[in-house]
């Protein structure tokens, strides 16, 4: 007991000794102090994810659990985004339907299983996942009047069983007859979510006699080896679903080609037999335990449990195998070749071997033949055969002939006249085919499923949009013919015109104008002419543009902004000039937007030459912008189609209000006893009438105007109701149906014809390819067109990488099949191009094991961790808009700490908690995935972790979450721009965004959340041609009005009075002309419509002149009343795709147009196709595929 006191009377004074010594350093105990606090706001965090980690991770325990979010509806997406034909047109073909992704162990990835089954099989697959640790390629196939069922299954069956699979694919394939009959309409069907409990999930097989299209089992296997889409993979093994491999047979093999590396030519040149056996059912129903290895195997065998594959059906097909002389050699354990037996027919081992043997005929459906023509073709190939021993492979039940169809017997005379006509084919093909030893055998020679690395060169050509080089080393093909098929495929990929020069010249020069690098430079060039305004004299760069403070503005050096312009012009001229030489004058001439450009160019140069005070050139910058946008061009030219009819109608409303200005003098005179009577006040001229009552049409005075004439009389209201009627609710809302008339139907008229020049030049780029241009001309023998050529043109062409990787893909499965693509196939293929990889469902699952990590990644992907997020981050606006509010209800600094200490230490611990799920979504996901999914995910991760560094640096500086006693006491010349704490709370209150995820929960909102978002993505032609008019209209105004309002400023200083309701008496004097800044802000306030009439006053009150009213009445008339109804149009237009949209059940925010009005669109007739291909001016496109083609 002694020793205790002893040890605590040393700590005492240890405290205390510290205690002294941290209350001599305050720098210390400040860092103690935010050490402190940082650690309890650790201790709060740590408290709320063990509430929520736990009530989580119970609920992932509880296995009854239905899987209420399982939505059937984007597979059906999925299938009709991925779908193709298969050559006969029998079945349809759906890669990579599901993907199942995990992280493999090394070697892992090197050999590749591949399955193929239909429905009623699928159960199978988990035998096979449970023992083989690589890559698993699928091909499931669907028929019958009810293949929609069979759809939903097997979603249903592979989410309950999804924990099972590592690396996975999935692919489809669909009869024609079962597509048709329940499939096709089943993405536009409502969504239907499944509640099922996964372990009780059965399948009802579904006896179809109608739909009698055979089991396409070569099909399959072809599919399967096609989508195994590991880059990694060498070797591969293919086999039946009922086919399991052994326990240990993976890792077996991954062990014998590791340490073969020192003969990788043997390895690409044999294909390994692995000896497959028939396990009888007597076995597993006495629960025999399978065999382990080949010695328990031999043992069932002795004891007739066990007997060689296929032995009842079809002794001859396994004889070389020789079963025999493999139970026979025990000697060693190890995995080596034994024997090497010489090819004879009908042999057909399942064998694992390179991913480059032959592919199998697909002609071979449920046949006998069909994997003895492959092993057939594998041997005329070079491939030699090798059986290797202690691996097997095994099947679960003796194979008798009455359980087979008489097509998979050998001796079935279909089976027996197709292999007949392949080993036809095959000596055909053979003839002139290389030697064995020249066989390239190298796997970069695949562009799909290994690609060479890309260099920094080329990484740097694609990002800053330099044309790609045409790589043709290996093509025969003049460089001309695929030079002008490339071009005209970039000219499709950006919707562009045909309609140029195609000499080789020509081309090259068009190639690089019309890249992104150029395109880029050019938008570049048109924002520093259009912002020249802002640093041109008198620049916008001061303070305030209040002309009752005197500030200083920012002069810059005016040959400095001479020399900017003048480079923009001389790159606006040589731009317009190489426009002009590709199209040709001729053709050129014909397009107003092109000589406009032009002759506003050299208008721009010419007066900037003169150097002079004359600047009318800013008034015509915009037209640069205009031309470069076809949108922005077709806004306008909806505008002038009905120019005369709105013309009209405002007239209309002008007279309206002539002649009701006319009456109101008439019915209210002017009253000498009256002093503030009506014909005092509002109509004592023609002028004052008119512009009282259009003051009126715009509703800014209501009820002011009528107010005198209605204290005289009560039924003088009715002369104001007439006017209003007629004017307001008659005219206006004619003008209002002209307009939303001539843009109805504005965006779906722009995607149709921006559709029909896709669809053009990729017919044309087919065309060129087909008749083979050289030197001008054609040859006179037209040739199929190689996929070896259009993969050149693909690769050679500026477009995306998603499309490109797709369009090589098709192309690559088409090449399997056959190596040369007609129009039809290279038209379906390209239209790919249509395809948003935003709206790409790809169905792909980042599996998950039961380890305690991978479960604590599922509470990261869960939605209730998300859920639970938003509204922690809900809860922190409210805690920050209190503390705001308690920041301005108490001055005294101790009052304020006692309302706002306990919610900043609160609000603190929710940023660290904001910052630890952003930190566990990216790790549960993946970085990359998480991030590039969304850029909302951005955007959470930038606040969250902006807010906590903020947070972190004000309690470095003032030791504490609270606002600073400096910061409160500031006075208003103190305070800068913005303190550190508001800068904190600002980022704080950025977290309501999250509140955007619930909007789309209900189908209305939905509609009217979307059409909001494309009115802001898709609406640039109309924001453009605003901002042009809103650009014309101020440099005009500046070039009018500049120096007025300081000249009434100082006027109204010197009289020191003014009436009520003016410019002067409500201060409007920031509102003013003199810099382009000010004048964009006056426009604006005008066009709000409020008040409008003080600023129509003040100018002129400015100037002494009643003309200047003019400007801003076309303002109003033309712009305000033109502008939003043109904007009420668009989003009608908007609303009523969407609408239609949700009635197909379509997705209803996306990001573009044509994706809003895709369902709205219809291809073009080939018929006018082909008539505006013949009528290109430089190319003669004939139907007749032997005439010449001539170049000008």
């Amino acid at each position: 007991m002694a020793h205790i006191n002893f040890y605590l009377l040393r700590i005492r004074r240890y405290c205390l000794r510290y205690s002294l010594y941290c209350s001599r350093r305050p720098r210390l105990n400040r860092i103690i102090k935010i050490l402190s606090i940082i650690i309890i706001g650790f201790l709060f965090m740590t408290l709320i994810n063990g509430v929520l980690f736990s009530s989580v991770l119970f609920l992932q325990e509880n296995n009854n659990e239905p899987d209420y979010d399982l939505d059937t509806r984007p597979y059906y997406k999925t299938i009709e985004m991925k779908k193709r034909f298969d050559d006969s047109g029998n079945y349809l073909i759906v890669q990579n339907f599901v993907q199942y992704q995990t992280n493999l162990t090394k070697n892992a990835d090197l050999i590749a299983l591949n399955l193929h089954t239909d429905i009623e099989h699928l159960h199978l697959l988990l035998q096979h996942a449970k023992v083989w640790d690589g890559p698993i390629s699928l091909s499931l196939y669907v028929k019958g009047a009810r293949g929609s069922d069979d759809i939903d299954y097997a979603s249903i069956w592979l989410r309950c069983n999804r924990r099972s699979f590592k690396v996975l694919n999935i692919h489809l394939v669909i009869s024609a007859k079962a597509y048709k009959s329940s499939i096709s309409n089943q993405h536009n069907s409502h969504s239907v979510k499944y509640a099922v409990n996964c372990q009780h999930i059965t399948y009802a097989n579904h006896t179809d006699e109608t739909d009698s299209t055979p089991y396409p089992s070569n099909l399959l296997r072809n599919i399967a080896r096609i989508g195994n889409t590991v880059p990694s993979v060498k070797y591969i093994l293919t086999l039946d679903i009922d086919v399991f491999p052994s326990a240990d047979l993976f890792h077996h093999l991954v062990s014998f080609y590791t340490k073969k590396t020192n003969i990788n030519e043997i390895l690409n040149r044999t294909l390994y037999v692995i000896p497959a056996f028939e396990i009888h059912t007597d076995t597993i129903k006495r629960s025999i335990a399978l065999p382990q290895n080949k010695r328990e195997l031999i043992l069932l065998w002795n004891d007739e449990q066990i007997q060689p594959f296929q032995k009842d059906i079809c002794l001859s097909c396994q004889s070389l195998t020789n079963y025999n002389a493999w139970k026979e050699e025990t000697k060693s354990d190890e995995i080596l070749p034994i024997f090497r037996p010489h090819y004879s027919q009908p042999w057909k081992p399942f064998y694992i071997g390179p991913k480059d043997v032959p592919m199998f005929d697909s002609r071979f459906k449920a046949h006998a033949h069909a994997r003895i023509s492959q092993c057939c073709e594998s041997f005329m190939a070079g491939y030699d055969y090798a059986v290797l021993n202690n691996v097997y492979l095994y099947r679960l039940g003796f194979i008798d002939k009455s359980q087979l169809p008489n097509t998979k017997l050998i001796e079935d005379d279909t089976s027996l006249l197709l292999f007949q006509q392949f080993q036809e084919d095959l000596l055909k093909h053979m003839q002139g085919r290389l030697t064995v030893s020249s066989i390239n055998t190298d796997d970069e020679n695949d562009p799909i499923i290994l690609k060479s690395p890309v260099s920094i060169k080329n990484r740097l050509r694609n990002f800053f949009g330099i044309p790609k080089p045409i790589d043709n080393e290996d093509c025969s093909w003049p460089t001309n013919t695929l030079l002008c098929a490339i071009v005209f495929l970039e000219d499709a990929v950006n919707y562009r015109s045909i309609v140029h020069k195609v000499t080789k010249n020509y081309l090259l020069v068009y190639r690089w104008f019309s890249s992104s690098l150029i395109q880029k430079l050019h938008h570049f060039a048109l924002t520093i002419n259009l912002c020249l305004a802002l640093f041109e004299r008198p620049s916008s760069f001061s303070i305030t543009s209040d002309v009752s403070k005197n500030t200083d503005r920012i002069v810059f050096p005016y040959s400095l902004l001479m020399i900017i312009e003048g480079l923009t012009l001389i790159w606006f001229l040589a731009y317009i000039c190489t426009k002009i030489a590709c199209l040709g004058i001729k053709h050129a001439r014909k397009r107003f937007w092109i000589i406009a450009f032009f002759i506003v160019t050299i208008y721009s140069l010419c007066e900037w030459f003169v150097m002079i005070a004359v600047r009318l050139r800013r008034i015509f910058r915009p037209l640069f912008m205009i031309e470069s946008s076809q949108l922005m061009k077709k806004a306008l030219k909806a505008v002038q189609k009905d120019l005369l009819t709105i013309i009209a109608c405002v007239s209309m409303a002008l007279g309206h209000i002539l002649f009701f200005a006319i009456i109101a003098m008439f019915l209210f005179p002017r009253s000498e006893t009256v002093k503030n009577s009506q014909g005092n006040t509002y109509f004592s001229s023609l002028h004052d009438s008119v512009f009282q009552l259009l003051v009126l049409y715009s509703t800014a005075n209501n009820p002011d105007v009528m107010m005198p004439a209605y204290s005289d009389n009560r039924f003088n209201v009715l002369f104001f109701l007439v006017f209003v009627i007629i004017g307001i609710y008659w005219i206006q809302n004619i003008i209002t149906a002209v307009v939303y008339r001539a843009f109805r139907g504005y965006f779906l008229n722009s995607i149709i014809n921006s559709q029909l020049r896709r669809r053009l030049a990729i017919r044309a780029s087919f065309e060129v390819l087909q008749k083979q241009i050289l030197n001008g001309v054609s040859n006179e023998n037209t040739k199929p067109v190689p996929i070896s050529v259009v993969q050149i043109i693909v690769n050679s062409a500026s477009m995306s990488k998603w499309h490109s990787d797709r369009i090589n893909q098709r192309l690559f499965e088409l090449n399997c099949e056959t190596d040369i693509i007609d129009l039809e196939q290279y038209s379906k293929i390209m239209e790919l191009l249509d395809v948003n990889p935003k709206l790409i469902t790809e169905i792909e699952f980042k599996t998950l094991s039961e380890s305690l990590i991978d479960r604590f990644k599922g509470v990261g992907r869960s939605k209730i961790f998300d859920s639970i997020g938003t509204l922690f981050a809900l809860l922190s606006v409210l805690l920050v808009t209190i503390e705001i509010s308690n920041r301005h209800l108490n001055s005294d600094y101790k009052e304020l700490v006692a309302h706002s200490l306990l919610i900043s230490f609160v609000n603190f611990s929710l940023m660290i908690y904001f910052a630890f799920e952003i930190i566990m979504k990216a790790w549960s996901f993946g970085p990359d995935k998480f991030f590039r999914s969304s850029s909302a995910n951005i955007l959470e991760a930038a606040v969250a972790f902006t807010c906590l560094i903020l947070q972190i640096i004000h309690m470095a500086i003032h030791g504490s979450p609270v606002i600073s006693e400096n910061d409160l006491n500031m006075t208003e010349k103190q305070i800068p721009f913005l303190t550190l704490w508001e800068a904190i709370k600002i980022c704080n209150m950025l977290f309501i965004y999250r509140l955007v995820r619930f909007l789309p929960a209900s189908k209305n909102i939905q509609i009217v959340v979307g059409t909001v978002i494309d009115e802001i993505r898709n609406g640039g032609a109309f924001f453009g041609v605003l901002f042009s008019f809103y650009y014309a209209y101020s440099i005009l105004g500046m070039e009018l009005f500049r120096g007025t309002i300081d000249n009434l400023y100082i006027r109204h200083s010197q009289r020191n009075k003014s009436d009520c309701g003016t410019y002067e008496q409500l201060e409007y004097w920031p509102n003013n002309f003199n810099d382009f800044f000010s004048s964009i802000v006056t426009l604006y306030n005008i066009m709000i419509v409020n008040q409008w009439f003080v600023f129509v006053n003040g100018f002129r009150s400015a100037t002494n002149s009643r003309w200047s009213e003019l400007y801003f009445i076309f303002w109003y008339l033309f712009v305000t009343t033109l502008g939003l109804n043109i904007c009420l149009a668009l989003s009608g237009d908007i609303h009523d795709a969407k609408k239609k949209r949700a009635n197909e059940h379509e997705e209803l925010i996306v990001s573009n147009m044509f994706d809003i009005y895709r369902s709205q669109l219809n291809e073009p007739p080939p018929e006018v196709i082909t008539q505006q291909l013949n009528a290109h001016p430089y190319i003669n496109f004939r139907e007749n595929l032997c005439e010449r083609i001539n170049i000008e």
